[in-house]
């Protein structure tokens, strides 16, 4: 929160291996970093994930600034028009098979 507003939220979830961050919105690169490093405090040794969204510029920088690196990758597909998200602000989707 910044002068009463929501600048960002993020989630870390038990995944099969290590944890998972996502869903995680931010408001800026800033924001989500320091919720990513804020989150990965709390699982220390542990590996932790993100399915960030590649259209979102912002989000592979920030992870690529925190040294993560790819290890699976998928297509997003839609039948019918593209949906209206602010893909700027979604630096993690909540699960790949939910977006």
């Amino acid at each position: 929160m910044r002068d009463g507003r929501l600048e960002g939220f993020a989630v870390l979830r038990p995944a099969r291996t290590g944890s998972r961050i996502g869903p995680l919105y931010a408001a800026s690169p800033e924001v989500a970093h320091a919720l990513v490093t804020g989150l990965a405090a709390t699982a220390p040794g542990v590996p932790v994930i993100l399915d960030v969204p590649d259209v979102n510029g912002s989000a592979v920088e920030v992870v690529e600034r925190l040294g993560l690196k790819p290890v699976f990758a998928c297509a997003r597909m839609y039948t019918g028009p593209v949906p209206d998200i602010d893909l700027a602000g979604v630096y993690a989707a909540s699960t790949i098979e939910l977006g």
